[in-house]
């Protein structure tokens, strides 16, 4: 064993009483350089550790009502969530089922009937041509006109239009024809409502009015995207104020028509559109490649 011996002791550098008194202490705290008592905290922590355990027990043996009241409302919950998981997994598989009738569902819808009573105000240097066009290729609707004159006008309109009293066709329009004072075409829906300008802004109410000519409920979006195109560009010719712009415009409905137009095809609003267009505006000077198609409309149409 080795022995380790000391030379000399050193002082401490600083010296303290045991004790510091002083007067106006308010309390006495303990000296740092003593040694520290060993206070027995053993006891106390075996008496804690039993205290919680037994604790835990009487939990587990007689919870809280709180904690009884929680686990009731969580069984709720998941027996709603089973009850939801099963209506969604129903109406996943209903939903399957319906898209696969949908094609003879939309069968039933153009068999609906229509009867209609419409009035618009045509200005007579803009005759409506359309509506002789859709009483021919329309064979399932009788649109029956009657005209009138209003106080703004001097003279009628220059074309007539004959009045069906009866038909065997399911679907009827009752077409009232006031020639009148006005810019562009009005249908006039109701006191409250607004007008609606436009021939071919007309024509796609009465498209969307009938299932059966509706273009937008086609499958092919190529033909809705051509059909619109050419709407659109007959209602912007009548709003050019030269003729060179009227006539780049009527180029652009021809580029149009000649991919829309198919040998033997039931013409629709867009060749009704073109053709009463070119018939307002340019009735002997549209272009040459228009010849066979304004023909076979005019057969058609007249």
């Amino acid at each position: 064993m080795r022995n380790e011996m000391t030379m000399y002791t050193l002082k401490p550098i600083v010296s303290l009483p045991q004790r510091l008194h002083h007067s106006k202490t308010m309390y006495e705290m303990q000296n740092i350089h003593e040694e520290r008592s060993r206070d027995n905290h053993t006891e106390a922590d075996n008496k804690i550790v039993p205290d919680i355990t037994e604790q835990v027990i009487n939990f587990l043996k007689s919870p809280l009502p709180e904690y009884t009241a929680l686990e009731i409302r969580q069984e709720k919950i998941l027996i709603q969530l089973a009850e939801l998981k099963q209506q969604v997994s129903a109406l996943s598989n209903f939903l399957k089922q319906t898209n696969q009738v949908t094609v003879t569902n939309s069968s039933h819808k153009a068999q609906e009937t229509i009867t209609a009573n419409l009035i618009i105000n045509v200005n007579p240097s803009r005759p409506p041509y359309f509506i002789s066009a859709l009483q021919k290729i329309w064979t399932d609707v009788d649109i029956r006109v009657q005209t009138y004159t209003h106080s703004s006008i001097n003279k009628t309109g220059p074309i007539t239009h004959q009045l069906t009293t009866s038909s065997s066709r399911e679907n009827v329009i009752n077409l009232s024809l006031i020639w009148k004072d006005v810019e562009d075409l009005e249908l006039t829906l109701g006191l409250r409502g607004y007008h609606i300008t436009g021939e071919v802004n007309f024509l796609r109410y009465l498209s969307r009015l009938l299932n059966s000519h509706n273009y937008e409920s086609s499958v092919c979006l190529e033909k809705v995207n051509t059909i619109d195109s050419i709407l659109d560009l007959c209602y912007c010719l009548h709003f050019k104020a030269t003729l060179k712009e009227k006539q780049e415009i009527l180029s652009l409905i021809a580029d149009k028509l000649a991919a829309n137009w198919i040998d033997n095809k039931t013409p629709d609003i867009a060749d009704i559109a073109a053709w009463c267009t070119i018939k307002q505006v340019f009735p002997k000077k549209y272009p040459s490649k228009l010849n066979r198609w304004f023909d076979t409309c005019e057969k058609l149409f007249v």
